[in-house]
């Protein structure tokens, strides 16, 4: 995932192989002769086995042919010399970087479109009228938001009526209830004639439905919705807005392979909440779909044999059709992110797994697109790669995992966990990631962002094909220990 690099030059040396007494040559292809903070990456590239040394100290070459130096500017003009030998000869070079101490960056001046919608984002329009969510529709908490978007409370179906009372940019306000909101985007919803109106909930019944066990309520209509989880012991939450209690029967069946029990709250008048406790720590997803006016819950059982053996695993390459983040000698993430997945693939088939990629080649896929292949295949577990950008190009930066909810923590951990063992420093284990795959409920899943694409260390190893393996064997070994943490538990170990 793409973060800023502050003040870099990029220098790349032409030559392929230089021969014995050719001229070496090299032409800046990305270089700022104004910069305005005293902090500069230097960086360039050349030859793999040339020698480079950087106003008279020796520069480490990476594999890559990478270079580069942090320098701590002073007002004025800098002059950075750069001395390049391949053995027989050495080429010199100066660069002048102007460091303008003022600190201020030129005034962006706005079109009069630029201006206007600069104004519309910072001003709330007070508004009344109802609308009915399209398919791929998501309430999300409020109106900030980040490169991942605002943050996601949770995926709605299709038909069900929300009032608007306000809008914000490209975003609408809805009352939930009497005293919740949430905001959702235009784009996923469309006007009604329909109302919103509080309703009686109906009886319940809680059954085994093959591969999950179900619990199916119907309403009068079809009502919004959100879902959490809660652990030790592991319960979902489930809150339908608009509805008052009157589930006089529920009924449980009692062949239920994942549900301990199903007991029915009325913490707000106008907001039905379904406490759902399993029977077990870890579990494996759940999808909250209307059929009909009928809500149905279906909590999925965890499979008979917990191996990767007959598992239905998910990967996501990161990126495709964009390059993602680019290293300085211009390696592509989209390229590594799926050279990884395919290392990885090859690893879990022979391990007895099935498959299911999002993308398998070098093209653009949408986010709902990549979603909608994860839950067609029924997958068990989901695992997006990734490799991130931002920091110090001069030093390693190291792994990271990423999960949304807090159920699919323990599996980022094992995950991270074993790819620190490639000794790279822990760039950490971070939770309510708003990333859309990690979103969706229905299995577990967790992103891993191997290394950093913008780091030379770190991209000298994504550069070596042996190395990405290894990344690829760290990601099977931690989806190993994930499912014997589960396996245990379920024994009660």
């Amino acid at each position: 995932m793409k973060r800023i690099i502050s003040s870099i030059a990029l220098l790349v040396l032409a030559g392929v192989l230089f021969p014995a007494n050719a001229e070496i040559t090299f032409r800046a292809l990305e270089h700022r002769d104004t910069v305005r903070s005293p902090k500069y990456y230097f960086l360039g590239a050349t030859e793999p086995g040339n020698t480079v040394t950087i106003d008279g100290e020796a520069a480490k070459v990476y594999k890559t042919g990478a270079f580069g130096k942090e320098y701590k500017l002073v007002p004025g003009n800098n002059v950075i010399k750069v001395n390049i030998s391949d053995g027989s000869q050495t080429v010199e070079k100066e660069v002048n970087v102007f460091f303008k101490a003022d600190g201020r960056m030129p005034e962006r001046k706005y079109s009069i479109e630029e201006a206007k919608r600069k104004i519309d984002f910072e001003e709330f329009k007070e508004r009344s009228f109802y609308v009915e969510t399209l398919p791929n529709a998501c309430l999300q908490y409020g109106t900030g938001s980040d490169r991942l978007g605002g943050s996601k409370m949770g995926w709605l179906n299709p038909g069900i009526t929300l009032k608007v009372t306000g809008e914000i940019q490209d975003l609408f306000k809805v009352q939930l209830s009497e005293n919740r909101f949430a905001y959702i985007a235009k784009e996923y919803v469309k006007p009604t004639p329909k109302v919103t109106r509080t309703v009686n909930s109906n009886n319940m019944s809680v059954f085994n439905n093959g591969k999950s066990d179900r619990i199916s309520i119907s309403f009068p209509e079809r009502l919004p919705y959100v879902s959490w989880t809660q652990l030790d012991p592991t319960i979902i939450n489930v809150d339908v807005y608009g509805a008052m209690n009157n589930s006089n029967w529920l009924i449980h069946r009692r062949d239920l392979g994942m549900i301990d029990y199903v007991d029915v709250q009325q913490p707000e008048s106008d907001v039905f909440r379904i406490v759902i406790k399993l029977k077990e720590k870890y579990a494996w997803g759940y999808a909250i779909n209307y059929q009909g006016n009928t809500l149905n819950i279906d909590i999925k059982h965890s499979p008979e044999e917990i191996s990767l053996k007959g598992m239905v695993i998910g990967l996501d390459a990161g990126h495709g059709g964009n390059p993602g983040a680019i290293s300085p000698t211009g390696i592509r993430e989209a390229d590594v992110n799926l050279s990884i997945v395919k290392n990885i693939k090859e690893m879990l088939e022979a391990k007895g797994a099935k498959v299911v990629l999002s993308r398998t080649d070098e093209y653009s896929i949408d986010m709902s697109s990549r979603r909608k292949i994860f839950l067609d295949n029924d997958i068990d577990l989901l695992v997006s790669i990734h490799n991130n950008a931002g920091g110090s190009p001069l030093v390693p930066m190291g792994t990271s995992t990423y999960y949304k909810y807090i159920q699919n923590r323990e599996l980022a951990a094992c995950l991270l966990d074993r790819m620190i063992e490639l000794d790279v420093p822990n760039y950490g284990l971070t939770g309510n990631f708003n990333f859309a795959l990690g979103t969706p409920t229905e299995y577990p899943n967790a992103l891993v962002e191997c290394l950093f694409m913008s780091s030379l260390p770190d991209e000298e190893k994504l550069a070596d094909s042996a190395y990405l393996k290894k990344i690829a064997q760290k990601v099977v070994l931690g989806l190993e220990d994930y499912l014997k943490k589960v396996k245990k538990a379920r024994q009660g170990k």
